[in-house]
């Protein structure tokens, strides 16, 4: 069995939770073969942060963004522009547009649709649907937008794999369309994994940019949510890590009989450490200095908190992704005078870490299903974290709370959540033991990868179904 993975931006060049999860999946399925194929943002030369797995034999790369000649015999038609303008302009949802849209592409798959950027067909049905909707713009930047738009969509649709057995997509983004180009081209089935819902963290991200004019932001909205209901209708099986994700799904229709919960996992043994001596009260955050990990609100908090907590100290353990972002967290650690107590540690083996944490924080205003909290939970280390994606589901357990959740933002709120973890020592052990129990029921690694190992087979057997009919 040959599986096609297809990620965006991510494994093996750029460490996180996703990453993580994969490089973990593959390793510990060592009797399938995994051939690995990356979508990323430029043509820049990267080194993976991660040994590769002997199991991943083949490693390709596609920047698509980049304007790319586009080798192939046929080309699609010309009329497949003017099928895409009608089901866009015609008023329909975005379901019934994802609904045409596959349609039109399970008939262009393997064909030339790059050219068609060049073509009059296209020239026409721009500049008609400028003059219907963005005629206040200036034409020269709308003319742009749509081909800023167009061009990852149409690179990730013609970079055609190789024929894999089945082809699994981490996400509902540009990934999912080269992983939907396999499926149309081979009828190999399709599995689709959300950790975070796509369309909605792109829509945070659009309402809050800078760089993209109002007038056009709904548009892009709009486009990706196509994009995730046009995976959710090509997948054969649809999984994610919590409940909460699945009601996004439905909102764009996802078929419930597709639909699947496979929580991550850690391994129980490796992370249950015993706790070092060490002086002062240390808080850690384990994960990428970025924005959408929002480590500014947790410096705030820290600032707030050391006012009771006189001997506080703050470990920021991950990597720097974000230059811009991660020097303004620095000047804003100068600023509250927190030099003694704030640490930025770069990567580091957190194996070595969590004996040291009394606390660990995550301050994210977007997250999946957190990989550092269960490793933390399974170490018997306390959680205070912001209320974002499967956080309160996991800290909150029915079995027992390890931690206390709060809205996004709300720093004030961590501080007093810190303090009263300070001052309470009988609640923080009744919440490291409810954090071990908890994960060691209902999240380990060996019950995750004999999930996955399970849903690969029954994606096998659908393959060899359709080769006997």
């Amino acid at each position: 069995m040959t599986v096609g993975i297809v990620v965006e931006g991510t494994y093996p060049y750029v460490t996180g939770g996703v990453s993580t999860w994969l490089h973990v999946l593959m390793s510990n399925l060592s009797d399938i073969e995994f051939h690995l194929y990356h979508l990323k943002p430029d043509s820049k030369e990267r080194k993976p942060e991660y040994d590769i797995p002997s199991n991943v034999t083949l490693i390709k790369e596609i920047d698509i963004f980049s304007e790319v000649e586009w080798k192939l015999r046929r080309k699609a038609p010309e009329r497949v522009v003017e099928d895409i303008f009608y089901l866009i302009t015609m008023e329909s949802d975005i379901v019934e547009v994802a609904e045409g849209l596959m349609k039109i592409l399970m008939n262009v798959t393997g064909k030339n649709v790059y050219y068609l950027l060049s073509s009059k067909a296209f020239w026409n049905v721009i500049t008609e649907v400028y003059r219907r909707f963005f005629k206040t713009k200036g034409f020269t930047e709308f003319y742009w937008m749509m081909r800023n738009l167009l061009t990852p969509f149409i690179n990730s649709f013609q970079f055609l794999p190789e024929k894999d057995d089945i082809f699994h997509s981490v996400t509902t983004g540009y990934a999912s369309l080269t992983a939907i180009a396999g499926k149309f081209h081979y009828g190999s089935p399709l599995i689709i994994t959300e950790h975070g819902i796509y369309h909605r963290e792109r829509e945070k991200e659009i309402l809050s940019s800078r760089f993209i004019p109002e007038e056009y932001k709904k548009m892009w909205i709009g486009f990706f949510k196509t994009i995730s209901a046009l995976a959710y209708r090509s997948s054969d099986f649809l999984t994610t890590l919590f409940k909460k994700n699945q009601i996004f799904q439905k909102e764009l229709k996802a078929d419930e009989s597709k639909m699947s919960i496979i929580p991550n996992g850690v391994d129980v043994e490796k992370f249950d450490l015993p706790k070092e001596k060490h002086e002062g009260f240390v808080v850690g955050f384990i994960g990428r200095v970025s924005k959408i990990k929002d480590v500014k609100t947790a410096i705030k908090a820290i600032k707030v908190a050391k006012d009771d907590i006189k001997d506080l100290k703050f470990l920021v353990i991950g990597p720097k992704d974000e230059e811009e972002y991660y020097d303004e967290c620095q000047m804003l650690v100068e600023l509250m005078d927190l030099g003694d107590t704030v640490e930025f540690l770069g990567p580091q083996n957190v194996l070595e870490y969590y004996p040291k944490i009394d606390v660990l924080l995550l301050s994210s205003v977007s997250e999946g299903q957190p990989l550092v909290i269960l490793e933390a939970m399974a170490s018997g280390t306390p959680v205070v974290a912001t209320d974002v994606g499967a956080c309160r589901e996991m800290v909150e357990d029915e079995l027992g709370r390890s931690g206390f959740i709060v809205p996004p933002k709300d720093y004030i709120g961590i501080a007093k959540a810190l303090i009263k973890l300070y001052e309470d020592k009988e609640l923080w052990n009744e919440f490291s033991k409810n954090g071990k129990r908890v994960v060691r029921e209902k999240y380990r690694l060996d019950q995750m990868i004999k999930r996955y190992k399970e849903l690969y087979m029954k994606a096998f057997l659908v393959k060899k179904n359709r080769k006997a009919v």
